[in-house]
């Protein structure tokens, strides 16, 4: 009798722990998406880049920006039938690092290793510290974090296709890895007051490769 409860009991517990995995992966949020409708669409809601490789001129990945509701005001008033201008970029750089609802997604156009990919993360840290928009102890954190935060990556990198997607909201980072075949890598949310900041500094700091062709690009907006 005690065998014949003892396997009820194993069936009852493997059919409920089922039961919990199939609900994990049906209930599982989708990555984030540019064309989601929570944020703003439509001209002056947007920004996009190529990043060359500065001394071998190669295309590595590209940069989206789309930027939410409330912000999305902001940028057209400074932006709206203007031309770019340095007094104008500034403005819209001070919108965009202040931003508490966006999403900046990375798309890779060639095979990047981890490493390659973490130096170009702590030269951007390094120009938003520099620029006074980051302290020291943050981006010192962010810095040897990162290491394992993308641990699920480290011997694979970046293939071509893949996507970096962070969903800055006002107290939080959800930071995705999506595979060309729409397998989730990585999937971390952190709730670190600095976290959403450090994203949108990191992208708009003054010396960062980003910023200017960030910018720029939304003056071209029709």
């Amino acid at each position: 009798m005690n065998k014949i409860m003892n396997m009820r009991s194993f069936l009852l517990s493997m059919c409920l722990l089922a039961s919990l995995c199939v609900g994990s992966l049906i209930f599982a949020a989708p990555p984030p998406s540019l064309n989601s409708s929570d944020l703003a669409q439509g001209p002056y809601s947007s920004m996009h880049m190529l990043l060359e490789k500065t001394i071998l001129n190669v295309d590595v990945l590209t940069v989206d920006v789309r930027f939410g509701k409330k912000v999305h005001p902001r940028l057209v008033e400074i932006a709206k039938g203007k031309s770019y201008s340095e007094d104008l970029g500034k403005q819209v750089a001070k919108v965009a690092i202040g931003a508490d609802d966006a999403l900046v997604q990375l798309k890779f156009v060639r095979d990047v290793s981890l490493d390659q990919w973490i130096d170009g993360v702590r030269e951007n840290l390094e120009q938003a510290r520099k620029a006074g928009l980051i302290s020291a102890a943050v981006e010192k954190k962010v810095s040897q974090g990162l290491p394992n935060w993308f641990a699920a990556i480290k011997e694979r990198g970046y293939k071509t296709n893949d996507r970096l997607l962070y969903r800055v909201n006002a107290d939080s980072l959800r930071t995705v890895v999506v595979a060309a075949d729409g397998k989730i890598l990585v999937d971390r949310t952190d709730k670190e007051k600095d976290a959403p900041r450090v994203v949108m500094a990191s992208y708009f700091a003054p010396g960062s490769d980003f910023r200017e062709p960030l910018i720029r690009s939304l003056f071209k907006a029709k």
